[in-house]
């Protein structure tokens, strides 16, 4: 896919691309983000295990979190935000596969979760912006391009879960043309469910 550049914010030069292998690590402290066990604002140790595990997820391209599904926003020639997204029909192999692999523990506790995500919806599962570049635009650019990516790929129904601990989020959401649809319990958190809705005549 060519990169992708946001109409409104070319005067920034905010540059969308696909992600690439070497974007391992970074992809990783962005998946950590979404996942609330990581702020962008220290350093990750090289010996946390969440961490290793999400790096060499991210080089392979048969597990939920690769930089296959990725795409990252450069300003300045830098690596700033990501956004992890896919179709809902690769969801549940992937993610059992994914988290028995590297999280069984966690798996055999949490792998009866409602799907974050089904067949026929085009999911946007993970979106990461770093702090100090927030208010920028980046995360509205990082979202269009994966509804445009949806779309591209024929979808109608483009889905996102939102954590309701986090409103500037839902309200950027909402902003675009997310509407709630219920609510989706993974991993022990309670999720409001979103969408958007590329064709009128599609149902919820």
């Amino acid at each position: 896919m060519p990169p992708f550049h946001s109409p409104s914010a070319l005067q920034k030069s905010i540059i969308i691309r696909d992600a690439r292998p070497s974007d391992a690590p970074f992809l990783a402290k962005c998946i950590m983000a979404g996942m609330h066990f990581y702020d962008f604002e220290t350093e990750v140790p090289g010996d946390d295990d969440i961490y290793r595990s999400l790096v060499g997820s991210e080089r392979r391209d048969d597990l939920l979190y690769t930089y296959r599904n990725t795409r990252v926003a450069e300003l300045g020639g830098s690596a700033v935000g990501a956004l992890l997204s896919y179709p809902g029909e690769i969801y549940k192999d992937l993610r059992d596969k994914t988290f028995a692999e590297l999280w069984p523990d966690f798996f055999s506790t949490h792998g009866g979760s409602d799907l974050e995500t089904c067949p026929g919806e085009y999911y946007l599962d993970s979106l990461a912006v770093l702090p100090s570049f927030r208010g920028q635009g980046i995360g509205r650019a990082l979202l269009m391009d994966g509804i445009q990516k949806g779309i591209r790929l024929g979808f109608c129904k483009i889905v996102l879960l939102a954590d309701a601990d986090m409103p500037d989020l839902v309200r950027l959401y909402g902003s675009i043309g997310f509407k709630p649809a219920g609510h989706r319990h993974a991993f022990g958190v309670d999720f409001q469910r979103m969408v958007f809705m590329t064709f009128p005549r599609c149902e919820y």
